[in-house]
């Protein structure tokens, strides 16, 4: 066997090795824990929206809603870590590298729009459709969940694929609901992929 012929073969094997770690890692609880931190968040948002109106509001709302992620980012890593060292796995892998890389751009697009969104409502020189932001984060959101699924269990994808329709009928038909739209997604969604990962791959 040459060295190219086993450098491949080993390539092959490592590809292999890493594709069910996606499988065997996955946190349903952290899945859980993002939609209640999402529901938690529409909480506030609802209450900051009511009681400070619009201007003031959207400003606190940023702040809560970057606090969301922060908290759902931290369950998902803190959870598969644990997860991980429990199968003695490495902190890092190429397999995270690609998904830092597959899922990356939809995220940077989605803060970006919802941003120049918020600016043209808030303080450019015409009104923006401010009412599209649930409908882009779905969006957005479920685009990146789809290409996750390259490297995860089918669950993923069609959570993504769930996310992506939820958004077209929000963008199309639902705009007038934010918060109805946000909870169903964002809180519901995860809490039932959750659950069913739970139940399919023990946590």
């Amino acid at each position: 066997m040459n060295a190219d012929k086993a450098s491949e073969e080993l390539k092959v094997i490592r590809q292999l090795m890493e594709r069910p770690i996606r499988y065997s890692t996955m946190s349903g609880v952290s899945a859980i824990l993002a939609g209640c931190t999402a529901l938690a968040g529409l909480a506030a948002d609802w209450h900051f929206w009511i009681r400070y109106g619009p201007k003031t509001a959207v400003r606190i709302n940023i702040l809560v809603w970057a606090g969301v992620f922060a908290v759902a980012l931290a369950a998902v890593v803190v959870l598969t870590r644990l997860r991980e060292r429990t199968r003695g796995m490495p902190a890092w892998s190429r397999v995270k590298t690609r998904i830092l890389l597959t899922i990356g751009a939809p995220f940077i697009a989605a803060v970006g729009l919802t941003f120049a969104v918020v600016y043209q409502w808030y303080g450019g020189p015409f009104v923006a459709q401010a009412s599209l932001v649930p409908a882009i984060w779905m969006l957005f959101y479920g685009v990146a969940l789809w290409q996750l699924g390259e490297y995860s269990p089918v669950e993923v994808r069609i959570l993504g694929a769930a996310f992506i329709l939820a958004g077209l009928i929000v963008g199309a038909f639902l705009q007038w609901q934010p918060y109805l739209a946000l909870g169903a997604t964002f809180g519901g969604f995860h809490l039932i992929y959750g659950a069913i990962v739970c139940v399919r791959y023990g946590g």
